[in-house]
């Protein structure tokens, strides 16, 4: 036992002994456990307060229904923090919007919406279609004039003729083939169509024997060749006839049909004891034989041999010619008449200068000049392309000159003289047709007293009409696009008046208006959204847009007319200073509130005056010198040196950041600012410095 106790002891010895603990768990186990239950808190917590906040805008959001017919392929709306969109329906608060559109075959749709706090808003808008392309060729391959709805387009054949979607009357006009009619639907959206016209021959064949062969057929006068012989006869009734000498003559009057051969009975011809050969210079002159009418020249007239006869041949516009002729027995003989013109002067004056003249069908070189012609009735033409054709008929008189003026009329002038001198929006904002036709010069002179050096002088021209607003966009106006539109005061002195010209309007928003009162009217867009900025269209349609620097120019310096070679320095004349209330400047009233005022001049107006109430132009055109300023649809660029070409219907360069500036305002008092030649740019609006709205006429 004692032995026992001493091993173990002795065993005891040879371990270490371990000492137990209390438990504490790690310090970075309690920190993870409670990062994570914060997270889980938080992340309820933002969850809460999204949903929370999706709940306030769905319940506090409008219904708005924004359809489009056809519908449209895609949709996009700008300016909402949140889209929510079912079908048709948007859910949207209150503001403006801008909303585009797309469909394939269309032209793309923009316009700006403002949402109200009226419950089930609707927006509803027609897509335009985009112009189809036509293409015209005829079976057999001739040419023929086209006509589409009366109005010459072209020859065939005709290629990629754009045309918009609708229905159109078509003709084909040729020489030798009927008139070609049918009614053509275009489709549009950018397609193409081909139109193959099968024409139907205005002639039928004619087959023709004689006995004996070799007579030699006559239509109308003309040699057509010999029989047996098959030949192309115009439609109607024909005179034909063969001739083979020493026969009598044979002839009928045959009525010929459309594309419907003839085979005509064989001939035999007769011989013929004496045969008289009668001929004329000119031909077609009626012949009386012993005072008996036997026909018209070239004529083969079978006469009693051994006795004499009188001929008289006769013909309007020549004097008669007698002849004496013995027939002798066997003898073929032959008698030629010379008749010797009767003549009348004529005196054709046409215009344009460039015109041409047609006598009988028959080109006669220019419109104007005398002729000498036959005392017979003739048809006189004058034509030039683009103009209405002039037509009248003069029975010339030996004894008497006679004179024939013509002034064509353009066609362009037609169209015009058939569209309304004034136009008037849907706001009744009333607009003037501008006729425009020819060129002008843009620019001053080097020379010009406060020239300045973005006016260089070049040339444009025009060949659309177009309307322009007849006085500056107002507040009221602008107010019924823009309700929070606020003009400004300056100096106490208020600028938000309703009959008062609309400022510190930016080119944008000018050009958002343009689209707005074009939507109102049913009429194209001019402008679309670009990123930030609005961009004209192109090609330009018809919708309103702010006129082009060109148009400004012709209407104020020229008074729309092109021909008008004197342009306006000033909006009153040629002299300094302005006469009595010559428009709205920088006026005595004015002095404290401008760098520079006019010395002796007042217009009762310190700042700017309601619009229209100073005298207009010739053409009934309203402060285009003074008030304020205007907006110009073009980019601001300077004329170059270098450019020779004369540019029409010019729209400005392709790109550009800032717009003309275009007439002086309620701040203009110098020489430089005050002529109509002045030009500025910018981007931002002004307190003197509005716009006036235009479009193209078609």
């Amino acid at each position: 036992m004692t032995e026992n106790k001493n091993q173990q002891q002795a065993n005891s010895q040879d371990f270490e002994h371990i000492t137990p603990v209390e438990f504490e768990p790690a310090s970075g186990a309690r920190r993870g456990g409670l990062n994570r239950h914060r997270w889980l808190t938080i992340t309820a917590f933002s969850l809460l307060a999204i949903l929370s906040s999706l709940a306030l805008y769905l319940f506090t959001g409008h219904s708005v229904l924004i359809s489009f017919d056809p519908p449209a392929e895609e949709v996009e709306l700008s300016g909402a923090l949140l889209n929510f969109k079912l079908g048709e329906r948007w859910l949207l608060h209150p503001g403006d919007f801008d909303l585009s559109a797309t469909l394939e075959g269309y032209h793309p749709f923009s316009a700006v919406i403002t949402v109200t706090d009226t419950p089930q808003q609707e927006f509803l808008y027609s897509l335009r279609k985009l112009p189809g392309f036509l293409d015209i060729n005829t079976v057999p391959e001739v040419v023929g004039e086209i006509r589409l709805d009366g109005a010459t387009i072209g020859a065939t054949p005709l290629a990629e003729k754009e045309l918009e979607p609708g229905s159109y009357e078509l003709e084909i006009q040729t020489t030798r083939f009927q008139p070609y009619s049918v009614t053509v639907e275009i489709e549009g959206g950018g397609k193409s169509q081909q139109l193959l016209a099968e024409l139907v021959p205005a002639w039928s064949d004619v087959t023709l024997t004689s006995d004996p062969a070799g007579a030699v057929l006559w239509v109308e006068g003309e040699a057509t060749g010999e029989t047996p012989l098959t030949t192309e006869i115009m439609m109607g009734t024909r005179r034909i006839e063969l001739r083979l000498p020493g026969h009598k003559t044979w002839g009928e009057d045959l009525r010929v049909p459309t594309n419907d051969p003839i085979v005509l009975e064989h001939v035999v011809l007769e011989k013929a004891d004496n045969l008289v050969r009668l001929e004329s210079r000119p031909s077609r002159a009626s012949v009386t034989v012993d005072g008996d009418y036997r026909g018209e020249t070239p004529l083969e007239l079978e006469m009693k041999p051994g006795r004499e006869y009188q001929f008289r041949f006769n013909k309007a516009g020549y004097k008669a010619s007698r002849r004496t002729l013995f027939v002798e027995e066997g003898n073929e003989v032959s008698l030629r008449a010379e008749l010797e013109p009767i003549l009348g002067r004529v005196l054709v004056s046409g215009r344009p200068a460039d015109a041409m003249l047609f006598v009988d069908g028959t080109a006669r070189g220019s419109a104007k000049q005398t002729l000498l012609l036959t005392a017979r009735p003739h048809t006189i033409e004058i034509r030039k392309t683009g103009y209405e054709s002039f037509q009248g008929n003069v029975l010339p008189n030996p004894d008497l000159e006679q004179e024939i003026s013509a002034s064509l009329r353009s066609l362009e002038d037609i169209r015009l003289a058939r569209t309304p001198p004034v136009l008037k929006t849907a706001t009744g904002y009333e607009m003037r047709l501008v006729g425009a036709n020819g060129t002008i010069r843009m620019g001053s002179a080097r020379r010009e007293q406060g020239r300045r050096n973005n006016e260089f002088e070049h040339q444009v021209s025009f060949s659309k009409a177009f309307y322009i607003g007849m006085r500056e966009i107002n507040n009221a106006e602008i107010g019924a696009f823009i309700q929070s539109h606020d003009s400004g005061v300056v100096d106490k002195n208020t600028l938000s008046l309703p009959q008062q010209p609309g400022v510190r309007v930016s080119w944008n928003d000018a050009a958002r208006y343009c689209n707005w009162l074009s939507e109102q009217d049913g009429l194209p867009a001019a402008y679309v959204k670009q990123d930030d900025n609005m961009v004209p269209v192109s090609p330009m349609t018809t919708g309103y847009r702010l006129p082009t620097e060109a148009e400004w120019v012709l209407v104020a310096r020229y008074q729309g007319n092109a021909g008008n070679r004197a342009a306006l320095k000033y909006s009153w004349g040629s002299q300094l200073p302005p006469p009595l209330e010559a428009g709205n400047f920088a006026g005595q009233e004015s002095a404290r509130l401008v760098e520079r005022a006019i010395s002796n001049y007042r217009d009762q107006f310190p700042t700017t005056a309601p619009v229209g109430v100073f005298e207009p132009n010739s053409i009934g055109i309203y402060d285009l010198g003074g008030n304020v300023r205007e907006w110009i649809h073009d980019y601001y660029a300077i004329a170059s040196a270098r450019s020779r070409d004369i540019p029409v219907d010019y729209l400005g360069p392709d790109n550009g950041i800032q717009h003309v500036i275009r007439g002086s305002g309620w701040r203009s008092g110098t020489i430089s600012n005050l002529r109509l030649a002045w030009r500025a740019q910018g981007i931002q609006g002004g307190d003197d410095l509005g716009f006036r709205l235009a479009r193209y006429a078609d």
